[in-house]
């Protein structure tokens, strides 16, 4: 089947299977009281799915989720509950339509959240009152900007500025180069991820959502070497490894080509995980 972009859908970039996990500068949100509250505080909720609290918003990304992990509840779980952001003024960031990032279940938050609004890849249905994004866009949404770019399976990904932050989540834009797969169509998408990725290298980013996929075997890494020595971060977070976290984090410590940059590459054990962003 065809994509818009004239090639074959990538319907292989879904959720991976596996066991395991990494942690580096892991914080234990039930014990901080409130400790952290003029940080950026990342949390890991499944897949591609997390929760950034800044100074003055909560920004959500790719949340599909709806049952808690490790017995907790809330964002201690892994999952949104509304109740607990009466007051914030949220945002819902949702990069493309497959099922390992968007579950329609994101606008009953509406009911219980007073200020919320929603940024949703144009391969959504369209939803009245949501900003439907598409690629190679910017918007001024007033209190921070969002500028897009083009996915290299479906959908964007997101460059959002807000409370002095620069905050970049790939969603599936990713050098997804699979084994098994044409040449012509593996050189394709090498070219169109190395084109994407050149349009954000003079964007300054302080924290990027970047997938590392095990299921792309030794492939796994070339997307995210890519961005490091091309465009980089801050602090960079992998995604989309799913359950599958050791095998991505043995990958990660093995690349040579991350060596340098290891000191920046933070990956959450399990969901409900925290990370502390300080700027």
């Amino acid at each position: 089947m065809a994509a818009k972009n004239g090639r074959r859908k990538n319907k292989k970039s879904e959720k991976p299977s596996g066991r395991g996990g990494f942690l580096v500068i892991i914080i234990d949100r039930e014990k901080t009281n409130g400790e952290w509250a003029m940080q950026t505080q990342i949390t890991y909720l499944d897949n591609s799915g997390f929760a950034v609290k800044t100074k003055r918003h909560f920004l959500i990304f790719d949340c599909w989720a709806k049952h808690p992990a490790n017995g907790k509840q809330g964002l201690a779980g892994g999952i949104i509950v509304p109740e607990e952001l009466a007051g914030k003024y949220v945002t819902v960031f949702v990069s493309h339509a497959h099922g390992d990032h968007f579950n329609p279940m994101i606008f009953r938050w509406a009911d219980k959240i007073q200020d919320i609004r929603y940024v949703l890849s144009d391969d959504i249905p369209s939803r009245a009152g949501a900003l439907m994004a598409a690629p190679h866009r910017s918007y001024d949404l007033g209190d921070m900007t969002v500028e897009t770019f083009r996915s290299t399976d479906e959908g964007v990904a997101f460059l959002t500025r807000v409370d002095g932050l620069s905050i970049y989540h790939a969603g599936d834009l990713n050098w997804w180069h699979w084994k098994g797969e044409d040449p012509w169509w593996n050189e394709d998408m090498a070219r169109d991820y190395k084109k994407e990725i050149g349009l954000l290298a003079d964007k300054q980013i302080d924290i990027a959502f970047i997938p590392v996929d095990p299921r792309l075997g030794d492939s796994m890494l070339l997307g995210i070497e890519y961005f490091m020595e091309h465009v980089g971060a801050k602090m960079v977070v992998p995604m989309h490894y799913g359950s599958a976290g050791a095998e991505a984090a043995h990958a990660l410590r093995a690349s040579r080509v991350l060596a340098p940059f290891r000191g920046r590459i933070v990956m959450p054990l399990t969901r409900g995980q925290s990370i502390v962003f300080e700027k």
